[in-house]
């Protein structure tokens, strides 16, 4: 009897679950939810999206929900102290360090005037090309927006550029919400996806738009062309426009273009939200553009705190440089004019002055560091809590993003803007539109150094003139009071400058957009998201929750909503995570009214929130021993390579047979059985002895030579052959590919070195290195899986080559690997139609400086076939860290 009673409670218990569940679930689906992730104990301001605004009755109005880039802020208000982690009874000053600057009140207004109109007829077809980084091509891209409406054109989507120093093959859509781009500027600009196929003959112009041309060239000049042509061209997109004298609507077209249309990809703003969800779990944060990058040295001629051989190594990389057109720069002269970007040492100078505690969270918004640690220590002994998005973040997750510079440029851009502080060592191109970002989103706290003094008190400090203390804090807060982004008129141009001079001299429209797209003491831009207070009602619940997936959903999913929150709030623990329930039914009278159902839907929610936290976190942080493996793998595969290179270097005459080794190891791929790939098969004797693999034995006994001295040193267990045939295949593409620049410098083997360091697209190589962890398998792949290169047909090629997902560019591009002739198999794939322009095309890339596109495409091409059917294992060649007693330490 007291088992089926004990059968029967449990039952019901089951049942009740299960149907709880179920409510919770339904209401977590039903209801409008807005997620924002607190950290520490700190007030609601800083937590994500955006702080919410309080706006008058009169302001009421509904909204959308948008992504981060097209939210409004208001000023955040301090509410409260920082958790203790961040200001210290010493530091009564700390608090005001993290609050904004006043915004005296100013609010976005991007809505045109009564007198715009839609798109009138378009007169033809505007292409554009953009050309540099990421924030110039935004730029750009917002100034052929505008450019469009005054010629009246049709906007093809602007195609990035490819070419530059950059080399990032990314197209609009990888980099930016292209769907959205369009939508958005629907009623300003009529923007297609691609030239229509009728137009193919047309006629068209390529143009060079004069830089800073005001209306009146537009509207004379290049809308004359389109009595001869139908397709205009822009050759380049970089500052084509005026920054002042525009007429209004044209402005706030600008910056309805490039704050509320261009929009990053979700993937993008998805992983830039959970980088700011890491970092803020540190607490308030500064975001350092630490422009202190080997391309901005070389391009600037600043040397101080580098070494002799530095120096002369930036010296030839300007040199070598065609586009860069200064070669003889003076470093004191430069530096004396403000003209160098603050070392990391300076930096961490002038933060500790301005009052910033050793304990800040500073996130790193900057590629790689001029020198690494050798230059970074002396920030990171001062502020031993730097990170960046390859430590906030775990390979795996960054993977996506690697080897488009432009994509990872996106991800610092989003920690930058949502950042508590943000400060620029250099005003490039990134510290300018993130100086305009964040004015527009409410003039949060933006630091720019006025470098120009003070280097003369660094270079005190340095000489031992002047010690840090007192009178250098009291200096640098008082003389920085106003260059922290607090409201002001862009500025014009510099008194006594002309002509070109003169618009180069002006501030740029996107570093400043006030006047003409903020307005002071009232708000015409009400179509973006804003959280509104109401008096009437409240509905706040917090429920206790881990960082998850979920965090990212207000940027992927627009559902019109009304957000409605007010006074009560019911408090949970601090790592928690704020639901803010939707009114769902918008159009019914007493709007601000949440019926009976709403609140049950709510409270379903949160308890549906609830049951997926205690399911556990979908996001987990990276631990130590996460760190500690990655080094471990990079540090070993570093010397793994250098052993391969030595090995190639000693017999050259090898690298053909390599690359075919680690082609015909890897092309065994089968898609319908998933069996084969670059897996070790073919260092088995029944495998290598094939026909298809005459002649590769050499390098196979190479590769051998090369495991015994890479096992003799790892320490994480004997390399794999899988591993080690594909790495040999890549030290060989580099060896070639270095030889093939110092023959272009003449045989000289150090200035050889410096062109393909300087323009040589390591970076591409960064997804091939994290596959490193392939297994070997225990017995040959099946036979007739590899053809025989130097016999068969273009067309047996090409069926082979598109078995596994490869088209004529991918065997173009692996002609090297076809064969010990390169020359001739090249011949045999200029015969077939298909193949032919691809070949023409690599050939013209050899013959350049830089071959970027044939470097590029080989890489990317030889990474996927490397990873064929693979799984990797991340903890492979990764070792237990020797456990320290301190019960033995003798102190």
């Amino acid at each position: 009897m007291q088992k089926r009673r004990c059968k029967a409670v449990g039952l019901t218990r089951k049942i009740l679950s299960f149907a709880i569940c179920t409510i919770a679930m339904m209401a977590l689906l039903s209801v409008h939810l807005r997620m924002f992730l607190p950290y520490s104990k700190l007030p609601d301001p800083y937590r994500l999206p955006h702080p919410q605004i309080e706006i008058r009755d009169k302001r009421l109005g509904k909204g959308q929900e948008q992504s981060w880039t097209s939210e409004i802020t208001a000023p955040i208000v301090y509410k409260g102290p920082l958790s203790s982690h961040q200001c210290s009874n010493r530091n009564p000053n700390c608090k005001k360090l993290w609050k904004p600057p006043p915004n005296r009140d100013y609010m976005p207004c991007t809505q045109p005037s009564p007198s715009y109109t839609s798109p009138p007829e378009s007169r033809g077809y505007l292409l554009a090309h953009t050309n540099g980084g990421l924030n110039q091509m935004r730029a750009g891209i917002c100034d052929m927006v505008a450019i469009a409406r005054i010629i009246n054109a049709t906007l093809v989507v602007p195609e990035l550029d490819k070419k530059s120093y950059w080399q990032d093959s990314s197209n609009f859509s990888d980099v930016f919400d292209e769907d959205h781009f369009i939508n958005a500027l629907a009623n300003d600009v009529k923007v297609i996806k691609m030239l229509p196929k009728e137009m193919d003959g047309a006629t068209k112009a390529v143009k060079y738009f004069k830089s800073w041309s005001g209306i009146n060239y537009y509207e004379e000049e290049i809308a004359s062309m389109w009595v001869d042509y139908e397709v205009i061209r822009a050759a380049k997109t970089d500052s084509r426009l005026a920054n002042n004298n525009l007429p209004p609507d044209i402005q706030k077209l600008r910056c309805r273009a490039c704050y509320e249309a261009l929009r990053f990809a979700p993937q993008i703003e998805a992983m830039g939200k959970l980088l700011v969800d890491r970092m803020r779990s540190y607490g308030p944060y500064i975001a350092l553009h630490l422009r202190y990058e080997k391309d901005m040295l070389a391009f600037s001629g600043c040397t101080h705190g580098l070494s002799p051989a530095e120096a002369d190594e930036l010296k030839q990389i300007r040199e070598a440089n065609d586009n860069w057109k200064v070669k003889d720069i003076d470093p004191r002269e430069q530096r004396s004019k403000g003209f160098c970007p603050l070392t990391p040492k300076e930096a961490a100078i002038f933060l500790s002055a301005l009052g910033y505690p050793s304990n800040t969270p500073i996130y790193i918004a900057a590629g790689e560091i001029y020198g690494g640690d050798s230059h970074m220590g002396d920030l990171r002994s001062r502020y031993p809590m730097l990170m960046s998005k390859e430590t906030l973040a775990s390979i795996e997750e960054l993977e996506p993003f690697t080897n488009h510079l432009s994509q990872l440029a996106a991800l610092d851009y989003i920690v930058s803007v949502e950042s508590d502080v943000f400060m620029a060592t250099y005003s490039g191109n990134m510290a300018r539109a993130v100086e305009g970002h964040r004015r527009f989103l409410g003039h949060r706290r933006t630091i720019s150094p006025d470098k120009k003094p003070l280097v003369r008190l660094f270079d005190k400090i340095e000489q031992g003139k002047l010690k840090e203390g007192k009178f250098l804090s009291d200096w640098v807060i008082e003389s920085h009071k106003k260059r922290q982004g607090s409201p002001r008129k862009r500025k014009g141009p510099i008194s006594g400058t002309k002509g070109m001079d003169r618009f180069r001299s002006e501030e740029a429209f996107y570093v400043n957009p006030l006047p003409e797209c903020l307005c002071q003491g009232q708000s015409r831009n009400l179509n973006t998201s804003v959280g509104i207070r109401s008096s009437k009602t409240l509905v706040r619940v917090e429920a206790s929750m881990g960082v998850s997936f979920l965090s990212t959903l207000p940027s992927l999913v627009n559902v019109p909503s009304l957000t409605i929150s007010s006074a009560p709030t019911i408090r949970c623990p601090s790592h928690a995570v704020v639901v803010r329930c939707n009114k769902t039914d918008t159009h019914v009278s007493g709007e601000n009214v949440f019926r009976r159902r709403d609140l049950l839907k709510c409270f379903g929610a949160t308890v549906g929130m609830e049951l997926l936290a205690t399911s556990g976190s979908f996001v987990e942080m990276a631990s130590a021993a996460d760190l500690i493996q990655r080094r471990q793998r990079s540090e070993f595969q570093s010397s793994m390579r250098q052993t391969l290179l030595s090995a190639i270097k000693g017999k050259p005459e090898l690298i053909p047979c390599i690359l075919t080794l680690a082609l015909n190891d890897a092309i065994t791929y089968d898609k319908a059985t998933k069996s084969g790939g670059p897996n070790g098969s073919i260092r088995f004797s029944s495998e290598i002895s094939r026909p298809e693999n005459m002649g590769l034995s050499a390098a196979l006994n190479l590769v051998e030579e090369a495991k015994k001295e890479i096992d003799s040193y790892s320490k994480g267990g004997p390399i794999s052959f899988a591993d080690l045939i594909q790495y040999a295949g890549q030290s060989a593409i580099k060896a070639t590919f270095l030889a093939s620049a110092i023959r272009k410098c003449g045989g000289n083997e150090e200035k050889g070195t410096i062109l393909y360091s300087a323009y040589g697209s390591n970076g591409q190589w960064g997804l091939f290195d994290k596959q490193f962890g392939r297994t070997d398998t225990q017995e040959p792949d099946p036979e007739g899986r590899v053809p025989q290169w130097e016999k068969a047909t273009v067309q047996e090629m090409k069926d082979k080559f598109s078995s596994i997902g490869f088209g004529p560019r991918q065997l173009a591009v692996m002609s090297a690997f076809l064969g010990p002739d390169q020359a001739a198999t090249e011949a045999l794939l200029a015969t077939d139609p298909d193949v032919v322009p691809w070949v023409q095309k690599y050939q013209r890339s050899r013959e350049t400086v830089s071959q970027t596109d044939y470097e590029v495409d080989l890489i990317n091409t030889l990474t996927k076939l490397s990873s064929l059917g693979q799984q990797i294992n991340y903890e492979a060649y990764t070792y237990p860290v020797q456990k320290i007693e301190l019960s033995k330490l003798k102190l």
